[in-house]
C-alpha cells in the first residue's frame, strides 16, 4: 500500500498543475475489438506527454535549495520537454542532455521550455550516464525519466485519472518504454480495485 499512497499524494500535488486528460471512446476501435475502448488523452497533457507529470512530480518534492542547483535530464525528446517544463513552471534552471540523432522538432520543444540542450552520444545510453555524471559532478539532482520513485509516482496519477473515469477496466494496455509509466498506472489501478 506504500506505493498507491505514495501516488495518491502525488496527485494531490499535481493537480494545481496537470491537466486532467479526458478518456474518451473509439468508436473504431471498440468495434474491431467487440467491447469498449477508452482511450487516455495524454497527448492533450502540457508538452503533449505523461511525461510532464512525473518531471514535475520529481521536482515539487525537491527541496528548494537541491531545485535551485538546477537539474540535469537524458532524454531523446518527451521527457526533456517535461523536465524543461516543470523547471520553467518553478523557476529553476535545467540542463538536459540529448543523443546526437535526437528529433529537431523535440530539441526545438525542449528549448522552447526554457531548457539548455546539450548533444552527447549515439544510443541514450550514453547520453545518460554522461548526465548522470554531470549531475552528480555539479551537485545537481539528475531526473531520471523512469528509475525513480518520485517519477513513477507521478505518472502513475494518469491511473488515479482512469480510475475515477472508467471505474471498472477489463483491460488496460499501456505503452512500455523504460517502465515508468506501467508501473504507476498499473500501481494505481490495482488500488482502486483493492480499495
Amino acid at each position: 500500500s506504500a506505493l498507491p499512497d505514495a501516488i495518491a499524494a502525488a496527485h494531490t500535488r499535481l493537480r494545481p498543475y496537470i491537466r486532467e486528460t479526458p478518456c474518451d471512446e473509439s468508436l473504431a476501435l471498440g468495434q474491431r475489438l467487440g467491447g469498449t475502448v477508452l482511450l487516455k488523452g495524454e497527448h492533450l497533457q502540457h508538452t503533449g506527454s505523461f511525461k510532464a507529470r512525473g518531471a514535475l512530480h520529481k521536482l515539487l518534492c525537491l527541496t528548494g535549495e537541491v531545485r535551485a542547483r538546477g537539474v540535469v535530464a537524458a532524454s531523446s525528446g518527451n521527457h526533456g520537454a517535461g523536465v524543461a517544463w516543470a523547471a520553467r513552471l518553478l523557476g529553476t534552471r535545467a540542463l538536459i542532455y540529448v543523443p546526437e540523432q535526437a528529433s529537431p522538432a523535440k530539441v526545438a520543444m525542449i528549448r522552447r521550455y526554457g531548457a539548455d540542450v546539450l548533444h552527447v552520444g549515439t544510443d541514450g545510453l550514453d547520453t545518460e550516464l554522461h548526465a548522470r555524471e554531470v549531475a552528480e559532478r555539479e551537485g545537481q539532482c539528475y531526473v531520471s525519466p523512469y528509475n525513480d520513485l518520485e517519477v513513477v509516482c507521478g505518472q502513475g496519477t494518469a491511473g488515479v485519472e482512469m480510475a475515477a473515469q472508467a471505474g471498472m477496466l477489463d483491460a488496460v494496455i499501456v505503452s512500455v518504454w523504460g517502465g515508468g509509466l506501467i508501473a504507476g498506472v498499473a500501481a494505481a489501478l490495482k488500488a482502486s480495485v483493492d480499495g
